[in-house]
């Protein structure tokens, strides 16, 4: 079981120069076909930060942060991660089906196609993080040491995104609508993770509490925040981190069976 898990980083990390051709090269593709080519890539995510912080933090003045932070930068920080995650998921889902002619050709190494779509998002991601240390420091929120973390959470969910998609683009080939349901999922989820409001707000239902930080994506938001807020190391939380790695192990372990399972029927249904 344990010895299939490391096979497949030992195969990715074998593969880690073909891996990083294919990822930017698919980051490039995606919008190799338009006008302003790569600018779409972040002009879309800019817009919606830019709706939602004139919807909440303008219009309905909603109190989500509890008043301690600036809300622009409040929402910069946990829908950094967020659009990250929920990228590479969607994208990472639908790979083995966009990738279908390299899926047939026997020679070809497909476990590393979904770390592909997660190396690939990378590129933004890291753009909006600068985005996100920009407007801290000018709305006077200054990082500390505690930004030396935001290594850990990106790895953690780098992680968690690994197993995840082991899964589901596994999956995805016989049963396509697994798209639909991810989407709908999401669209719940980011509601149900405190990307956009402070789990402070239901101080005084701790049940509630406990129960919202059974989402591991919670344990990255929760931290990316920490680490540009100078909250507290994630050492300081243990049973929160243990709960994530484990999750994430199982998800792994899963992952990697499911794939290596499914795997032999994938040219036969793309």
């Amino acid at each position: 079981m344990f010895k299939d898990l490391l096979s497949f980083f030992k195969e990715i990390f074998q593969n880690r120069t073909l891996l990083k051709q294919f990822s930017v090269n698919d980051f490039k593709a995606r919008y190799a076909g338009s006008a302003l080519g790569i600018f779409w890539a972040f002009a879309n995510p800019l817009v919606m930060v830019v709706t939602y912080w004139f919807v909440f933090g303008v219009g309905f003045k909603a109190a989500m942060t509890d008043g301690k932070y600036p809300f622009i930068v409040f929402l910069l920080t946990g829908l950094v991660p967020w659009m990250y995650f929920s990228e590479v998921l969607g994208s990472a889902t639908n790979v083995f089906r966009e990738y279908s002619y390299l899926v047939k050709k026997v020679v070809f190494n497909i476990r590393i196609l979904p770390s592909v779509k997660l190396f690939s998002g990378l590129f933004m991601h890291i753009f909006f993080i600068a985005i996100a240390l920009i407007v801290a420091i000018f709305n006077h929120a200054i990082p500390n040491l505690h930004m030396l973390q935001l290594l850990y959470y990106l790895f953690a969910m780098m992680m968690f995104l690994t197993g995840l998609t082991w899964i589901t683009s596994s999956i995805q080939p016989f049963f396509p609508d697994i798209n639909q349901f991810i989407g709908v999922i999401m669209q719940a989820l980011m509601w149900g993770t405190p990307v956009l409001w402070s789990i402070n707000q239901f101080a005084a239902h701790p049940t509630i509490q406990f129960i919202l930080k059974f989402n591991p994506m919670f344990y990255v938001v929760q931290g990316y925040r920490d680490a540009f807020f100078g909250e507290q190391w994630f050492w300081e939380k243990p049973l929160l981190t243990i709960y994530f790695w484990v999750v994430t192990l199982i998800l792994l372990v899963v992952g990697s069976i499911v794939f290596k399972r499914l795997k032999p029927h994938f040219s036969d249904v793309l």
